[in-house]
């Protein structure tokens, strides 16, 4: 039996605003459904972050749907839980929760079990930091519940891990339940695939199915996994999806003319316009000369930036050394502002999506809710 295996799709995100980016998510996500159907899968399970926001627009809820819809008719059952992005800190229902109720897929919700196929299936929504001990003791109820169980076992979670971020994580491998025969993830955009010799399986990150708003410009594979469970031992293939390139270029002010000739004819042969990002490096740099030398790239590109790096600056080699996920990065000189990750990770993972876009009210909301629920108080220890 086969199953697929997708996770942070993301739906409504769009790469610099460009309507073009946010339908490469739709291709993405479109994509791995039909290599599914095509596959002959039984079963797809959707690791969290399956919208951008908790509110979704409509033609993202509408790609989403279809989705569903389409898998329903070849007979293929859909399981899902919440991530971060999908989870209003607001009162209200998940949009993913109508296709629950509309029988189109299945909420993993809580910890409830579900039986199909002779295949026991588990899942949590997102946990907070702050909650994570009460994830721990839900984890050992589910790990009781798959004892009864003698077939394939699965742990859907989205949620970090300290062995593979040391930041970004919420929790180790340390504390999920050891009996089970696949560890489905969902949260760190980049695949990590292990199999720990304490859990019964292997663990998987898929990744994102596309570049989104927690990485850089830079060359990504993409994809999901196809997870075979026809032997006692589960099996894992993971597919590369046909995505938008992306480009990040070093050229040199003083050759620039020459070297965004050369980008141009790497970029010509490309079946899509790539994103580009151009660091520009060299000595009293004129940003006119760049900007009339970049502009070359118009009808090769879909979108690009640059940045100027002087050398004789001595922090360029911040710029040299660019982190690969902006997002833990963020986190991390956040946490040094602030002086407390939770407060740190409120701010960039549920404040910040809002802001960026312009949900002013909602943001506002969310802080005030934060503020009368005393979620950053520190409590008095009492003598």
């Amino acid at each position: 039996m086969l199953i697929a295996h997708i996770s942070d799709t993301h739906l409504g995100y769009s790469q610099f605003n460009l309507e073009e980016r946010e339908e490469d998510v739709y291709d993405a996500f479109e994509q791995a459904i039909n290599t599914a159907i095509r596959e002959r899968v039984k079963i797809v399970i959707l690791a969290g972050d399956l919208f951008h926001m908790p509110k979704p627009h409509g033609e993202a809820i509408v790609k989403f749907g279809d989705a569903l819809k389409k898998l329903k008719e070849k007979n293929i059952k859909t399981f899902f839980v919440l991530g971060e992005h999908d989870i209003s800190r607001i009162r209200g229902v998940p949009v993913s929760y109508l296709f629950h109720n509309l029988d189109f897929a299945y909420y993993l919700k809580n910890g409830q079990p579900y039986e199909v196929d002779d295949i026991l299936l588990i899942g949590f929504d997102k946990y907070r930091r702050s909650e994570i001990e009460d994830l721990r003791n839900k984890l050992k109820e589910a790990e009781k519940r798959a004892q009864t169980f003698s077939d394939h076992r699965i742990l859907v979670l989205h949620q970090g891990l300290l062995e593979f971020s040391d930041l970004a994580g919420e929790m180790s491998s340390n504390d999920l339940p050891s009996n089970f025969t696949y560890y489905a993830m969902g949260h760190y955009h980049n695949r990590y695939e292990k199999r720990f010799e304490h859990l019964g399986g292997p663990l998987a990150y898929p990744g994102s199915i596309e570049v989104t708003s927690s990485e850089s410009v830079r060359e990504a594979d993409k994809g999901f996994y196809l997870v075979d469970l026809s032997a006692k031992e589960a099996s894992l293939n993971w597919i590369k999806l046909d995505i938008r390139p992306q480009v990040a270029a070093n050229v040199n002010y003083d050759n620039i003319q020459r070297e965004i000739k050369e980008l141009i004819s790497k970029f010509k042969p490309l079946k899509k316009k790539p994103i580009v990002s151009v660091q520009v490096k060299g000595k009293d740099i004129d940003s006119k000369v760049i900007a009339d030398n970049l502009s070359k790239l118009n009808d090769f590109v879909l979108h690009y930036v640059w940045e100027p790096i002087e050398e004789k600056c001595p922090s360029a080699s911040v710029y040299d050394e660019r982190p690969s996920d902006i997002d833990t990065e963020m986190l991390k000189r956040t946490t040094e502002v602030l002086g407390s990750e939770e407060l740190a990770e409120f701010a960039v993972k549920e404040l910040l999506p809002l802001l960026v876009e312009n949900k002013i009210d909602e943001a506002c909301t969310l802080a005030w809710k934060a503020y009368e629920d005393s979620r950053f108080v520190k409590k008095e220890v009492r003598k």
